[in-house]
């Protein structure tokens, strides 16, 4: 005797749900080996299947079931190793009212600089081919670029909106800031480690720049800002400034 039809298809679906968590996790099984393999080998180096295989316990033929192609996996990596890199990104990108604006450009600023210092083969990796989903003119950088300084401008406009200020005209530079992190990180990472500066000496050259930048646009439309000041502090005088002009 059959079961109902609703119940049928609740089966189906339930087996078709479980199969595709089954899928996914396998996936991220092998997208996780084959980073490890890039870390330990280097980007220019070819990792055969049969090794991401091996290092994700699993059979070859399993990692070439889940995959159209080597290209399709190689594409799936980036855009996994992007993922990972972004998210811990914009996890720093929170405003917190205890801490300086400064503060907060250098925790972000630090968490780039050693990011690509500790995953130079990753950082390289992702340079030199498509992302899933993407085109093929992208690469991880800049994808990279466009979502941290979305994510950034959201936050920031956010702020700033609530105090009736328009930054629209600035949007670019939220860009600007973006690419001129990108570019002296590529050139810091490209640098021999015995010549190269340590990483606080960099992550405190793109913090002052991202701050000058920052207080002098801020300065040209008369908004005077305290290095110091905390950011609770520092809203707190402009709602005060904002509501003096209002009397």
């Amino acid at each position: 005797m059959k079961p109902p039809a609703h119940m049928r298809n609740h089966r189906r679906r339930s087996g078709g749900q479980r199969w595709d968590q089954h899928n996914s996790t396998r996936q991220a099984q092998i997208l996780a080996a084959a980073v490890a393999l890039i870390e330990e080998n280097g980007p220019n180096v070819e990792v055969s299947i049969q090794q991401i295989a091996e290092r994700a316990g699993l059979a070859r033929s399993v990692v070439y079931r889940q995959f159209d192609n080597r290209e399709d996996l190689d594409a799936r990596v980036r855009e996994y190793i992007l993922d990972h890199y972004v998210a811990e990104v914009e996890a720093l990108l929170v405003l917190d009212p205890a801490k300086t604006a400064e503060q907060m450009f250098h925790e972000v600023m630090r968490r780039v600089v050693s990011w690509a210092a500790d995953h130079p083969h990753l950082y390289h990796f992702g340079q030199n081919g498509p992302v899933h989903g993407h085109s093929a003119g992208e690469t991880s950088l800049t994808i990279s670029r466009h979502r941290v300084a979305e994510t950034l401008w959201q936050q920031f406009s956010s702020w700033t909106s609530m105090l009736a200020i328009d930054v629209e005209p600035y949007r670019p530079l939220v860009y600007g800031v973006t690419g001129l992190v990108e570019g002296i990180v590529t050139q810091y990472i490209g640098t021999p480690v015995a010549e190269r500066p340590d990483q606080e000496t960099i992550a405190h050259l793109l913090t002052t720049s991202a701050w000058h930048l920052f207080a002098g646009h801020a300065a040209d439309r008369g908004y005077h800002f305290d290095r110091s000041a905390n950011i609770a502090e520092t809203m707190a005088k402009l709602f005060a400034d904002a509501a003096a002009q209002q009397d």
